[in-house]
């Protein structure tokens, strides 16, 4: 469908300039501009990967209610434009779209680790409450054992790719030990669900962008995103370490239990090595989850992953050491 035609679903009839964003993994992302210099993003949904597309936008729309109703609470969400029949979408030709004004960032050089930290430990606290449960956007998203025995079965079948014996050991033993902590019956909160640095837009109020994976889960899922996209130098910045967790405990105020901020770290080990299992996946895939990734590509991603996740690991006394401390701080 012709972008601008799209465009007129959400009342905009006068788009002058349309460009591609192409740093995404997941949708198409556009940005529209307005003959009155507005600018918009477009996306169209990856329904591949979003099988529930209603329940995604579902979701945004509780979030978009929720975080509007206080507008000093610290944090804003995109804004999405309805369409002519009152939703947050419009589905054309089995595709779904959505439009939501652009958000631009500005000039903020101070602390951006502890804002960005901040401003997801707000998201949660925002988001919590018996009210307001999120629906699942993607079955056995941050479902580490189920990731992990996608990877063994398709190492399993792969005749010309193998991955190491040692690596499969280290991931499996991490599997065990992560559903250890995250047991059955472990609290669970509305998170954002892929809270790197890169989905927060640091302007005067920090924008929390990218939605769509907002669901019922693990604080600590959050906490270790945040981590592992800040600390991904091959070195532990521990000033980075401590901003990050200043932030989130900050923007929590307090609402974590002794269990959640005992998983914290382990959130850390989690997201690492779940990502790292996907990306070895897709290396041994020929139909990808990242998309526009090559084998190799993959490949390399996976393994700077597990040099990640060996780090953590080495220094764990140091970073549930510093985690006790400032959320014990905080919380007093």
């Amino acid at each position: 469908m012709d972008e601008a035609k799209f465009a007129e679903l959400f009342g905009l009839d006068q788009i002058t300039d349309i460009s591609e964003i192409s740093c995404g993994h997941i949708n198409q992302t556009r940005v529209l501009t307005s003959v009155n210099g507005e600018r918009f993003v477009m996306q169209t949904l990856n329904t591949d990967v979003f099988r529930s597309p209603e329940a995604v936008m579902r979701n945004i729309g509780k979030i978009t209610k929720k975080i509007s109703a206080s507008p000093d609470c610290g944090i804003i969400v995109p804004e999405y434009l309805f369409a002519g029949d009152g939703k947050n979408h419009a589905e054309q030709n089995g595709r779904i779209y959505r439009i939501y004004r652009y958000i631009a960032p500005t000039n903020v050089s101070e602390f951006p680790e502890y804002r960005t930290a901040k401003a997801y430990g707000t998201f949660i606290r925002m988001l919590s409450g018996k009210n307001l449960k999120l629906e699942t956007s993607v079955e056995n998203f941050h479902n580490y054992p189920c990731y992990f025995s996608r990877l063994a079965s398709a190492e399993k079948s792969s005749y010309f790719k193998k991955i190491d014996k040692a690596v499969m050991k280290r991931l499996g033993s991490l599997s065990d030990t992560l559903s250890q902590v995250f047991t059955v019956d472990f609290p669970k909160r509305n998170i954002h669900g892929d809270a790197k640095k890169d989905n927060i837009i640091l302007s005067e109020t920090p924008a929390v962008i990218d939605l769509d994976t907002a669901m019922y889960s693990y604080a600590a899922i959050d906490y270790g995103d945040i981590v592992r996209s800040v600390c991904s130098s091959g070195k532990l910045d521990y000033c980075a370490l401590r901003d990050v967790t200043r932030g989130f405990a900050d923007g929590l105020e307090g609402l974590l239990s002794e269990d959640e901020i005992y998983s914290l770290y382990y959130g850390i080990l989690y997201v690492t090595g779940e990502l790292a299992v996907r990306y070895l996946t897709d290396y041994l895939s020929d139909e990808k989850y990242f998309r526009g990734k090559t084998s190799a590509q993959c490949l390399s991603r996976a393994e700077s992953l597990l040099n990640s996740l060996k780090l953590f690991i080495s220094e764990g006394e140091e970073i549930v050491s510093l985690i006790y401390r400032i959320f014990g701080m905080r919380n007093k």
